[in-house]
């Protein structure tokens, strides 16, 4: 039997200086917002309340989605740190529990007499570590990674591909040399020395073929998947399996699992989506659901399922289930039938 390994594609850590160019954007759309209310309304009050819901606003999108406008604008976006070292894990973004610690750390230098800020925005500038994270990703475990420099990884075990993924890039020749075996050298013999003649083969015994003499190839590992939540829970799953996706899910039809998502955004309904997992493709279909269920692919494109749509996803697509979002990882390396 051979094995086809399973592409996993990963992201290299965001650049310290475009992570700061990041940083300083969207802290001048807070500006920009507050700025335009004090045009406007020139009220000290609503001024306030204005920034603050600017601020609010870019909490939740990174948190759900990893996007704020200086992400947006450089192609950065914002992960759970542990994505980066264990291929396991998933690449799944910060979540509002990280978010509010990471917010609270920027809003906290503001007491410094506002240069606390500038000194945590550029903090990855000096902080020396393998993802570049200043003190405000540090302190949330989070990361920034580059979705324009995807790595796809064939091979090896889930923490040898993160490896690969955060080690810096070489040349092409150089990691074509790096693979090739090494040959020993060839010793020269003396002039009065003949080399040994070359032994026969030696015949093969024969084998009675009887039934005890076969001997059955050891059987590959079941493959199967794991869905990862975005509360960090996961559930791992076989291949093939059909399961109905809610908060109190019901099966729909014969042979249907329930898997009941924690709900933490009171957005999903208790039948939302059926999730079909077939040899080699992944398809989900909208229940009726009242919040609706949207996948968003690997580069960001976002489409919206209509009710009872049967809808192609890959492994690597984010799921939202209304606000509820998780992703699939394969677990163990597909492999063919001989």
């Amino acid at each position: 039997m051979m094995a086809t390994p399973t592409p996993v594609t990963r992201f290299r850590p965001a650049d310290a200086v475009r992570q700061c160019e990041a940083s300083f954007i969207d802290l001048g759309f807070v500006l920009l917002c507050a700025g335009a209310a004090a045009l406007i309304g020139r009220n000290v009050t609503v001024t306030a309340m204005v920034a603050f819901e600017a601020v609010i606003v870019l909490a939740v999108a990174e948190g759900s989605r990893g996007l704020t406008p200086g992400n947006m604008m450089l192609g950065l976006r914002t992960v759970r740190a542990e994505g980066m070292h264990d291929a396991a894990a998933g690449v799944l973004p910060a979540g509002m529990g990280r978010i509010l610690i990471k917010y609270c750390t920027l809003i906290a230098s503001l007491l410094a007499v506002f240069v606390g800020l500038p000194i945590v925005i550029c903090s990855p500038l000096f902080v020396r570590n393998d993802l570049n994270q200043g003190w405000a990703n540090g302190l949330a475990s989070l990361a920034s990674v580059d979705i324009h420099q995807p790595i796809v990884i064939s091979g090896g075990t889930p923490r040898q591909q993160a490896a690969v993924a955060a080690a810096p890039s070489r040349p092409a020749t150089q990691r074509t040399m790096s693979r090739q075996p090494s040959v020993p050298p060839t010793v020269a013999l003396p002039p009065n020395l003949k080399p040994a003649p070359a032994m026969p083969p030696m015949p093969a015994a024969p084998v009675p073929a009887t039934s005890a003499s076969v001997v059955s190839a050891p059987t590959a590992p079941a493959p199967h998947i794991i869905i990862f939540f975005e509360d960090g829970s996961k559930q791992p799953l076989a291949i093939p399996s059909t399961l109905v996706l809610g908060r109190k899910p019901a099966p729909q039809e014969q042979g249907d699992a329930v898997l009941a998502v924690p709900d933490q955004t009171g957005t999903v309904s208790r039948s939302h989506a059926r999730l079909e997992i077939t040899g080699d493709d992944l398809w989900i279909t909208d229940l009726g659901s009242t919040n609706g269920t949207k996948v968003i692919s690997e580069d960001g494109e976002e489409t919206r399922l209509r009710a009872r749509q049967r809808f192609p996803i890959h492994t690597r697509s984010r799921i939202f289930l209304g606000d509820m979002g998780f992703s699939i990882i394969m677990s163990t390396n597909r492999r063919k039938r001989s």
